[in-house]
C-alpha cells in the first residue's frame, strides 16, 4: 500500500497536512529546504488547477443539461411541424410535391394486415372443481398484433354453438359445464379489431373416473356453424 494516496484529491490533502511540518523540520528529516519549497510550489499549483478543473466540470454539466433541453425542444418542435406538413399534404392536390419540397419522405400506402392464424394443438386439463382448462397454439403472420380468441361452445351434439368468452391469451377455462352431455365441442377463433382468422374446433369426451379427453380437433369444416 502506497504511503502517499494514489487518488489525486487525497494526495493533495495528504501533502497539505505535512508541508507546514516539513518546512520547519526539513534538516531533521533528511530533506533540503529547496526540496520542500519545490513540493510546496507543486502543491499550490495542484490546488489551483484542481479548483479550476472542478469549476469546469460543473460548467460542463450545466452546459450539457442546457444542450439537452434546447436540442430536445428543437426536436419536438420539428416533429410537430412534420405532422403539420403531412396534414397539409393530405389536403393538397399534389401531396408528392409537398413532400418533395419539404425534403420529407412520402408516407407509404398502408397495406392491409392479414388475418390472424388458426388455433391448433389443443390440450385439456380437468380441474378439481369439475371445470376444464384448455391451452393451445396459434401462430400469426408478421405484423398481426393485439389478438384475442373468441370461444364458442356446443354443449351437446346437434345443438347450436353459443358464445362462451373472449380469451386474451392462448388458454382459457370453462367452469360452467352442466354435465348434461358427455361430449362437448368448442370453436376458437383468433381475432383482431378488424379481422377474424379461420376458426378451429375441438371435441372433448368425458369418460369414467372424471376423465376428459380431446377426441377430435382441426380447422372448421363446412357444415359447422357458429351461433352468436
Amino acid at each position: 500500500m502506497s504511503t502517499v494516496p494514489t487518488k489525486l484529491p487525497e494526495a493533495i490533502s495528504w501533502v497539505g497536512v505535512r508541508l507546514p511540518v516539513w518546512v520547519v523540520a526539513a534538516p531533521n528529516i533528511g530533506l533540503e529546504t529547496s526540496q520542500v519549497a519545490s513540493l510546496a510550489a507543486l502543491h499550490a499549483s495542484a490546488q489551483t488547477l484542481r479548483a479550476e478543473y472542478e469549476a469546469l466540470k460543473a460548467q460542463t454539466r450545466a452546459k450539457g443539461q442546457e444542450y439537452r433541453q434546447v436540442a430536445g425542444g428543437m426536436r419536438s418542435t420539428a416533429a410537430g411541424q412534420v405532422v403539420q406538413i403531412r396534414g397539409f399534404a393530405r389536403t393538397s392536390p399534389n401531396p408528392g410535391a409537398v413532400f418533395t419540397e419539404a425534403q420529407l419522405p412520402q408516407p407509404a400506402e398502408p397495406t392491409p394486415s392479414p388475418p390472424p392464424g388458426t388455433p391448433e394443438a389443443f390440450k385439456v386439463e380437468l380441474l378439481q372443481s369439475g371445470g376444464l382448462r384448455f391451452a393451445f397454439k396459434c401462430d400469426h403472420p408478421s405484423g398481426v398484433t393485439a389478438v384475442t380468441y373468441r370461444v364458442m361452445r356446443q354443449a351437446a351434439p346437434q345443438t347450436p354453438f353459443e358464445f362462451l368468452l373472449n380469451a386474451k391469451k392462448r388458454n382459457f377455462e370453462d367452469d360452467t359445464l352442466t354435465g348434461q352431455s358427455n361430449v362437448v365441442t368448442y370453436l376458437v377463433t383468433a381475432q383482431t379489431s378488424t379481422k377474424d382468422g379461420n376458426p378451429a374446433y375441438f371435441t372433448v369426451r368425458f369418460g369414467a373416473g372424471n376423465q376428459a379427453t380431446i377426441i377430435a380437433q382441426g380447422p372448421v369444416e363446412p357444415g359447422i356453424k357458429q351461433v352468436a
